[in-house]
């Protein structure tokens, strides 16, 4: 009996075991669902590389699923290391959105379509490359970290093994959640939940060697250089026991109160370096010198490029920057800074604030007063004193280089430590160290950071306006004004003496701040503020310093932190309203080409040269911007400012007069112009004989060119142009463009130049030194040209084009010269002969560009051959209406087009159309009873052959296109937005007309979801559509005045509201479809 009983326990013991293993054993893997957590930067760092604690082996672009299992992939930037894979939001963030450990991996496997997949212990995440091969680059590199892994053992920090400081759920402030909190070896694991802890998925980990911990009473805050981590705690033992392991982890800072003391040790210290006023609570941590709070403030005018003021309360005080400033000490760093104030210049005590700001600028910003360095002007022996310097302790020396000119970055003779700071690193000089990186954070020439929100001074004003500032202000409508810039507030006044105010305003009521070009005025530097209630105020000063420091003041108050915090000096800054916005408001910073919009509670660097599309419409007013990655829809807004940000982004996106940088460009920043003459070309013209010789029509040549220069975005180039018309294109823009590809005549004397050197390795280096001082744009465009210029000669045996005959086309082309100078020839020449070796192309890289070259060419060979055509077909033609018995035999040629085929009909008949009678030729589908008027220049046989029995060719009177010719003469962008009904049908189903937002701009359709038009539901490029007038006879639309879109088999059915609203969308369409619209319409065809 006991014997069975024991047998029993036992057959017991093994069941519940295998129902253990069972459940631990999971029967799928769920792929990555949940959403993860944003943790954007407020300040990227100067130099993210030193921020890797481990090396990196692999890192780019890959897209992922997204959370909650949507179908759309998103882009992250993806870094792997030894310990842990992560993805981030871009390449700047420095905290990811998902971390996971390479311990937890139980594997990686391709699934096809350049996609992957990394399966951990309880998830799969799904990652998607751009092509291919980098997908089988990711799974390797993978695979081989994995296995490495496995042989030298160990395990992650995320395991229950793991000796941790502290681990518990904390609720987070900025985003709010809850998230399981992991604290070990000095830094701190974000969790979502404890599963996901065990399981090695995390959120993102915070190094503590940079942060400092601030406490109260229910919270506290990890304070990093880039965020701020806000936690709070249930009660006071909670923040209690978290606090005092992060003290634990933080690096060593030395407390406040003995940072004074120790400071105050020195007694040149205790008076401030530049007033000599006693009470030093401040200090410029770069500049090395100890200040008092009015000399503090005027540094924070100067920027934190310039100066970097923290108090001597500030947490950030290590003990190596403590001693750098016991070892320097006012009186020794003076002996630098003011080795040359004159007499009675110097600051005192009663300075006034105007006298503070005007004397530090002078001493820290143009250094009036530095003591002047032997080797002042010897760029690379300052770079070599510097680096000697650092590995000793004289920091006043190591000081005085750093602010004489030596190059902080500089190359040192030494491999294994390149940089002044990897030697004064491992020659044990800390203090040095310190020195070196608080000047890697700074800008001595006085970068574009932001400053304090306090400025006061005189600046030249004009009187207030409520309309746009367009003419010249000479410098007798200016009258000086003491301004002032303080609590939220610009004031200004008749004098600094003056308590009353001659005007004033809040700086929440500046809608707009524009800085306009120098000599605009009578002023040199001038800039306009604009406020809510429409008013325009203009400011100006000859000093650019004065100017420079009010729009970093005036950006800090305007701007929210999130982008006042990333955006520099601009050209022009405010809100606008917009639909993507918070509120319906974005706040938009335009410098330059760049433009930063904060929209929510992110900001989108965009690059407008390399937008796709830029819609300014007249009937409505508005403006879209969209790139790749999003889209933003700018209401239109009758204050003075509007027009403005209208003119100025369309200069900043690229204009096709200025030079290459300041082009449209592709994503690969090559200009839209030269790449698509060049694609074009590529597909159809690589087999032509004398490509780039022969010249193309001179009319179509023009009318392409002026295309391009007018708006390169909108230019499709289509079957009417021959492909010499696009060569000869290209080679006008290129001899056009101001200052060619080589950047100017200096720079273009020094590519010729290179001719005369005998020796070809030197060649090369010599090229490729003038490659590498080319601006990128330059460069880029140089490299695509060349590369296509030498695929065009590996054909020669074809279009005898070869290296000899395309040096002589492009030689004078490229330089922009007359052909009288034979070099230019000859270095083409060089340049195409040598591309590989320049460019450093490997012999892989080339022969893919061949390979797709030459299955572009294979598939053209067959698509031509498939097309067979009989020389000619007699064709049914009926003129005016169809009758019973009343066609028009005509024989037509495959050469045929449309406007030949109308005079031969007319001929047929004995019309002769009197002047400003416009015939044209029209393909009706009376089935359908729809009607398209075909191109002049469109060739009459492939319409014919895809007619259908109850179609037919119709010759007549064109009756619109008076109305047509009338609505376009007036219009200077041609565009077309508003309301219209719209009908898809699918499979005879869904006859219903509703109300759409639809666009016509930029050769694109654009048809939304509502008429609000806050989301894009389908677009077209002009081209891709046909468009037929009517509509099918079973749809019972509203009003008889219908379009027809056809794209593929999809057919989109647009009713308006009335003939004229008909003509204008038509009139918009057929313009932005046929190029030279008007001058078809003028010549008595279309």
């Amino acid at each position: 009996m006991a014997k069975k009983e024991e047998v029993g326990r036992a057959n017991l013991k093994t069941l519940r075991s295998l129902s253990v293993e069972e459940e631990q054993t999971p029967h799928f893997l769920m792929r990555e669902r949940e959403e993860s957590i944003d943790l954007p930067c407020l300040k990227f760092p100067d130099h993210p590389e030193k921020l890797i604690t481990r090396p990196v082996i692999k890192s780019g672009w890959l897209d992922k699923t997204p959370p909650k299992g949507g179908r759309r992939f998103q882009r992250r930037w993806v870094q792997l290391d030894s310990e842990y894979l992560r993805y981030f939001q871009n390449n700047k963030e420095v905290y990811s959105k998902r971390m996971v450990s390479l311990w937890c991996i139980k594997a990686v496997q391709s699934v096809g379509d350049q996609r992957f997949e990394l399966i951990t212990q309880s998830r799969t995440f799904l990652f998607r490359a751009e092509t291919n091969e980098q997908q089988s680059d990711w799974v390797v590199c993978l695979q081989k970290v994995l296995e490495g892994q496995q042989q030298n053992g160990g395990r992650s920090v995320f395991s229950r093994r793991s000796v941790v400081s502290n681990e518990g759920f904390l609720d987070m402030m900025s985003p709010r959640t809850k998230v399981y909190t992991v604290i070990k070896h000095r830094r701190v694991y974000l969790f979502k939940n404890r599963q996901e802890y065990l399981s090695g998925v995390g959120i993102t980990d915070i190094d503590l060697r940079e942060a400092s911990l601030k406490e109260s009473s229910r919270s506290f805050s990890i304070v990093t250089p880039y965020r701020t981590f806000s936690f709070l705690v249930e009660g006071e033992a909670e923040r209690r026991r978290w606090c005092v392991c992060l003290s634990e982890c933080v690096s060593c800072t030395v407390p406040a109160v003995r940072v004074c003391e120790r400071v105050w040790s020195v007694e040149s210290n205790r008076v401030c370096a530049d007033c000599g006023g006693e009470g030093t609570e401040w200090a410029s941590v770069n500049l090395c010198v100890l200040l008092c709070e009015q000399c503090g403030d005027a540094h924070r005018c100067l920027g934190a490029s310039v100066s970097q003021v923290v108090s001597l309360n500030d947490a950030l005080w290590t003990e190596e920057l403590l001693k750098v400033f016991l070892l320097l000490g006012n009186s020794k760093v003076n002996e630098f800074w003011a080795a040359n104030v004159p007499d009675g210049e110097g600051l005192s005590v009663n300075s006034s604030s105007a006298e503070r700001l005007t004397f530090i600028t002078s001493k820290y910003l143009h250094r009036t007063f530095r003591k002047q360095h032997h080797l002042a002007g010897q760029q690379e022996a300052l770079n070599n004193a510097l680096c000697a310097a650092v590995q000793s302790d004289d920091l006043v020396e190591s000081l005085s280089l750093l602010f004489s000119g030596a190059d902080v970055n500089c190359s040192s003779s030494i491999p294994q430590f390149s940089s002044p700071l990897a030697l004064a690193k491992h020659s044990g000089q800390t203090e040095q160290a310190e020195l070196l990186q608080h000047h890697l954070r700074s800008d001595a020439v006085g970068s574009e950071v932001t400053s304090a929100h306090s400025q006061s001074g005189y600046l030249f004003k004009v009187a207030s306006t409520n309309r746009p500032i367009t003419e010249h202000k000479p410098r007798a409508d200016f009258s000086q004004r003491w301004c002032r810039l303080s609590t939220g507030v610009f004031s200004y006044y008749k004098t600094e003496q003056m308590t009353s105010r001659c005007g004033s305003m809040k700086t929440s009521d500046i809608v707009c701040l524009s800085v306009n070009s120098p000599g605009n005025h009578g002023y040199e530097h001038t800039f306009e503020l604009y406020t809510d209630g429409g008013r325009v105020y203009l400011f100006g000063s000859d000093d650019i310093s004065t100017i420079k420091g009010w729009i970093r003041a005036i950006t800090t108050a305007v701007l929210p932190a999130t982008l006042s915090s990333v955006c520099g000096l601009c050209d022009r800054l405010g809100r606008l309203h917009c639909a993507e916005g918070s509120s319906g408001i974005g706040w938009f910073c335009l410098s330059g080409s760049r433009l930063q919009v904060l929209l929510q509670d992110s900001v989108q660097n965009i690059d407008l040269r390399k937008l796709h599309t830029l819609t300014v419409c007249d009937g409505v007013g508005g403006m879209v911007l969209g790139w790749r990655g999003g889209c933003v829809h700018v209401c239109s807004d009758r204050r003075p400012h509007f027009p403005g940000w209208l003119n100025s982004l369309r200069r900043a996106a690229g204009s096709g007069t200025e030079t290459l940088s300041q082009q449209q460009l592709t994503e690969s920043g090559t200009p839209i112009s030269i790449q698509r003459c060049i694609d074009h070309i590529t597909c159809h013209g690589l087999m032509s004989v004398g490509i780039y010789r022969k010249s193309g029509a001179n009319s179509r040549v023009s009318v392409l060119l002026d295309s391009f220069l007018r708006d390169a975005r909108s230019v499709c180039v289509s079957g009417e142009f021959e492909v010499d018309d696009v060569a000869n294109t290209l080679k006008r823009f290129l001899r056009a463009v101001r200052h060619g590809v080589f950047n100017g005549a200096e720079n273009t004397h020094r590519w010729l130049s290179v001719t005369d050197l005998t020796d070809h390795r030197a060649k090369i280096r010599q090229y490729q030194t003038l490659l590498s001082s080319l601006p990128d744009v330059n460069r880029e465009t140089l490299k695509v040209l060349l590369n296509h210029l030498y695929c065009v000669q590996n054909l020669s045996d074809v279009n005898q084009m070869t290296t000899r005959n395309l040096g002589i086309v492009f030689g004078p082309t490229l330089f922009q010269t007359d052909g009288s100078d034979s070099r230019t020839s000859s270095v083409v020449e060089e340049l195409i002969q040598n591309y590989c070796a320049i460019f450093n192309v490997s012999e892989a890289e080339l022969q893919k560009q061949l390979d797709a070259t030459s299955l572009i060419l294979n598939k053209l060979s067959e698509q031509q051959a498939s097309v067979k055509h009989p020389s000619h077909t007699i064709c049914a033609v009926y003129l005016e209406k169809k009758e019973e018995g009343a066609e028009l035999l005509v024989q037509v040629g495959v050469s045929v087009t449309a406007s030949e085929l109308v005079l031969e009909v007319l001929e047929m008949r004995g019309i002769e159309p009197p002047a400003g009678e416009t015939w044209s030729c029209c393909e009706i589908q009376e089935k359908e009873d729809l009607e398209r008027e075909l191109h002049y220049q469109e060739k009459v046989l492939p319409v014919y052959f895809s007619l259908d029995p109850e179609s037919h060719l119709l010759v007549r009177k064109n009756h619109y296109i008076v109305d047509i010719k009338q609505y376009l003469s007036d219009k200077v962008e041609v565009c077309k937005a508003g309301t219209l009904q719209v009908c898809e049908l699918r499979r005879d189903k869904n006859r219903n007309f509703s109300s759409r937002r639809c666009e016509l701009n930029n050769a694109t359709f654009r048809l939304y979801r509502d008429i609000q038009g806050s989301q894009v539901e389908r677009e077209w490029t002009v081209q891709e559509l046909k468009l037929y007038h009517g509509y099918r006879r079973k749809l019972q639309p509203s009003t008889p005045w219908g379009l027809t879109l056809f794209s593929d088999r999809q057919q989109w059915y647009v009713c308006c509201e009335n003939e004229d609203e008909l003509i204008a969308w038509m009139a918009t369409f057929l313009s932005l479809k046929v190029t030279d619209l008007l001058h078809s319409v003028n010549a008595g065809f279309f």
